[in-house]
């Protein structure tokens, strides 16, 4: 059936870090037919981990959402900011202490290419992401006004709370420290902190058996947006852990992500 699709265009892309000239590197999809330098909307997706990695190849499924979106117009961002896997050992270990730091920034060197190459219309940029993508999607949208839109899927948004209540609370404290000397610096670097600043519509998605990054994680940013009046909705899947395995769950994330970029972009 897939031989009978007519598929996004993969290709690999860098750009130059802002902050101190390193080489940074991403996948890029584009629609089928696309016409270089024909600005149209578009997503950065981050991928999880921080220390994992996009790839040039199959982009599809209910957490690879390249291919679904650029098959419906939209240009994809897959970038590997520093924290990534694939260069060495100093930058993936960037994010230690600096969650929405350098990494984030990454991003946005990686948005101001596509934009300065005449590839995204500036007006109609999204972000979105499951686990570590979902806190950069948090991120972007507390703490920059260049995203129209973000879907926060099973994401960090508070480090410390996912400290004390995931099951890999080694995890966080190898990026910050212990709990609770080093609070100051896990809420500095928490979306679900800064939610006051949101000024766009946010999606949420989280599996409600969740062990990794509890389910509470997401109903905090959502609460704390609608506390505040802002446009938020939240879908949290039953049964589902952090990574989701029904198929109609799966098949209802592809839909709303769609349908929910379609709506704001």
């Amino acid at each position: 059936q897939v031989r009978q699709w007519a598929l996004g265009q993969v290709r690999e892309v860098s750009w130059t870090s802002s902050l101190d000239g390193r080489k940074v590197y991403g996948t890029l999809v584009t629609p089928p037919g696309y016409a270089p330098g024909t600005p149209i909307k578009t997503v950065i997706q981050g991928h999880g981990g921080p220390e994992g990695f996009w790839w040039s190849g199959w982009l599809g499924s209910w957490h690879d959402w390249a291919q679904m979106l650029a098959t419906h117009g939209y240009a994809v961002l897959l970038p590997n900011p520093r924290g990534s896997d694939g260069q060495d050992i100093g930058f993936t270990r960037g994010p230690i202490n600096d969650w929405g730091g350098a990494d984030f920034q990454d991003v946005l060197d990686g948005l101001d290419m596509l934009v300065a190459e005449k590839i995204t219309d500036p007006t109609r940029v999204g972000i979105g992401g499951w686990s570590y993508g979902g806190f950069l999607s948090a991120w972007a949208v507390t703490h920059s006004d260049r995203f129209r839109t973000a879907i926060v899927g099973a994401a960090p948004v508070d480090i410390s709370s996912m400290l004390l209540t995931t099951d890999t609370p080694d995890f966080v404290a190898g990026y910050f420290g212990r709990f609770p000397e080093n609070l100051a610096r896990m809420d500095a670097s928490s979306p679900v902190r800064f939610v006051d600043r949101v000024k766009v519509p946010v999606l949420v998605l989280h599996g409600e058996q969740d062990r990794r990054v509890p389910v509470g994680l997401g109903l905090s940013f959502y609460r704390g947006l609608r506390l505040l009046g802002k446009d938020a909705t939240m879908v949290s899947y039953p049964r589902e852990p952090h990574w989701t395995y029904e198929p109609a769950h799966q098949t209802d994330i592809q839909e709303r992500v769609l349908a929910w970029f379609d709506a704001h972009l």
